[in-house]
């Protein structure tokens, strides 16, 4: 099948969601579908001094990317969109995959069969993109609704006005390969815990959290490996010489699974408010973050808040679940993972969760699965 697939991203970047797009696009490649990646064409955006986007991301060279330049103008998403529409007629696509809303409007008016993938609520919007966005719903040409999470889902249903082919799909992660000999700049300590955290450090992601249980537990080191360079220094002078915490930056996302395979422990300490891009959006009560899964991925124990949308993926037999703000329980969690045979369990399970359910791979399948010539 010829699957064309829009996406708001830039790339390569250090955005999580083109981080998703790019293993989606792999994932569909791989399963035999012929794909080609339209996204935005926006230097000032982009990542500089990138020879080989595939091998910067770690993904195989199974599908194309095209771009359409994102100008720098008022009403530009409705531009690229526009373009992206008529890119897709011309490309003659089997179907069209997108997680923009904006596309996904202009794919209504065709004919194309569309699969529309939503990361946040936008249907309630006011004005008259709101009732575009509600138009969605209504298009005989959308083959699927696909949300990241039931809370999410829910949201969108009272804009259901006709027998809609809705799915869930939580996200995702490939299984690493088993390093050895991992060559990367490593701060820890042999003979300790080694507890990392991976990703971004905005604003909702419990930063302090961390800072606050290292001071808590001087026999354990605590890796924070990724963020922006300003978010980094940020961090760091809240420190006060804080001896066993590590920052290492932002690291390419072909290399973060090699500093994870060195971590005992792994920390997703979400607040109640959880901030997309410093602001960009609230996504507390519907998200479902990349790092759950790599983590899960990694065959490490996991410490995670204790949230009832992170709930649809994890419980007390994969992950220790504890208040996102209350630090004497992540030292109390920490402590107990001090115990391997603890540790070992929940991780294996975490794994084996993940190889059943949550693989790039079967993403890829289920979300198509059905709709194009009996597939």
């Amino acid at each position: 099948m010829k699957i064309l697939y829009i996406a708001n991203s830039f790339v390569p970047s250090k955005t999580a969601n083109s981080i998703h797009v790019m293993k989606m696009c792999q994932a569909f490649g791989l399963i035999g579908h012929d794909v080609t990646l339209l996204t935005f064409d926006s230097p000032q955006n982009e990542e500089s001094g990138i020879n080989d986007v595939y091998s910067y991301y770690g993904v195989k060279d199974v599908f194309s990317i095209e771009k359409i330049p994102l100008r720098n103008v008022k009403g530009k998403m409705h531009l690229f969109a526009i373009e992206a529409v008529k890119f897709a007629k011309r490309f003659n696509a089997d179907l069209v995959y997108t997680r923009c809303e904006t596309p996904a409007v202009y794919l209504s008016f065709t004919n194309m069969p569309f699969v529309i993938e939503a990361h946040k609520p936008f249907a309630d919007s006011d004005g008259i993109m709101g009732y575009f966005y509600k138009r969605i719903f209504q298009a005989n040409n959308l083959k699927r609704f696909v949300a990241i999470s039931k809370v999410l889902e829910q949201m969108f249903t009272v804009h259901f006005k006709k027998s809609i082919d809705s799915l869930v799909l939580h996200d995702a992660a490939d299984i690493p390969a088993d390093y050895e000999n991992v060559n990367v700049n490593w701060k820890g300590r042999k003979g300790v815990l080694n507890v990392g955290y991976f990703g971004h450090l905005y604003q909702g992601r419990g930063v302090e959290v961390i800072i606050d249980v290292a001071k808590s537990n001087p026999d354990a080191d605590f890796h924070i490996v990724g963020g922006r360079q300003q978010d980094v220094d940020y961090w760091q002078k809240q420190l006060n010489e804080v001896a066993n915490l590590h920052f290492y930056g932002f690291v390419e996302p072909s290399e973060v699974a090699l500093y994870r395979s060195l971590c005992d422990v792994l920390l997703a300490p979400y607040q109640r408010e959880v901030w997309v891009e410093n602001k960009g959006h609230e996504s507390s009560k519907y998200m479902s973050p990349l790092k759950i899964f790599e983590y899960m991925s990694s065959k490490k124990c996991i410490i995670c808040s204790d949230m009832p949308v992170l709930r649809e993926v994890l419980n007390e037999n994969n992950a220790i679940l504890v208040s996102p703000d209350n630090t004497e329980e992540w030292s109390d969690a920490l402590n107990t993972c001090g115990n391997e045979s603890v540790r070992t369990r929940l991780a294996e399970q975490a794994f084996e969760d993940l190889k059943e359910k949550y693989t790039w791979q079967k993403r890829a399948e289920l979300s198509i699965k059905g709709l194009i010539d009996g597939q």
